[in-house]
């Protein structure tokens, strides 16, 4: 399955996913995703189709405090931190049981390991829990999520 680095031109294309898997939220601005990826762009990749098509994208950066970024806003300058942050993972609903959202993580985690980060950590929304635990991460009880990410939604963390 080719998952490859995000280029300029793929964004529309992140955008609209974004909006098509991200039903219980309001989507992110385009700027605010865009600066994920600048932020840290070698934990950003997206899984094209044979057409090129974008039907995946995985957001990941950098991140240093305890508590995970609130959506809806960009980043600080800071790049440096011990951990990882896993802001999106959107699979088109096409690709269902593919396995293609398991095999974009492993490619996260073994950039994780590559670059030393001590954890990675995640907000899980829309139900979504019972997969980030089949990827190995665990609920983290010691913090409540931002009311930006929804009622339900849960910090997680794997520690590396």
């Amino acid at each position: 399955m080719p998952i490859n680095p995000i280029t300029e031109s793929m964004w529309p294309e992140i955008y609209k996913l974004q909006s098509q898997v991200y039903v219980d939220i309001e989507p992110e601005p385009l700027e605010v995703l865009r600066d994920k990826w600048q932020h840290s762009a070698h934990c950003c990749f997206v899984y094209q189709n044979e057409e090129q098509k974008v039907m995946a994208y995985l957001l990941a950066h950098v991140w240093a405090n305890k508590t995970p970024p609130k959506l809806y806003q960009t980043l600080s300058d800071k790049k440096e931190g011990s951990k990882l942050f896993l802001h999106d993972l959107a699979v088109s609903a096409l690709l269902k049981g593919s396995g293609v959202g398991k095999q974009m993580v492993e490619q996260l985690k073994l950039i994780a390991k590559q670059y030393n980060y001590s954890q990675i950590q995640l907000v899980a929304i829309q139900g979504s829990v019972p997969f980030w635990q089949k990827m190995g991460f665990e609920i983290d009880h010691e913090q409540a999520a931002n009311a930006s990410y929804g009622p339900d939604a849960k910090i997680m963390k794997q520690v590396l």
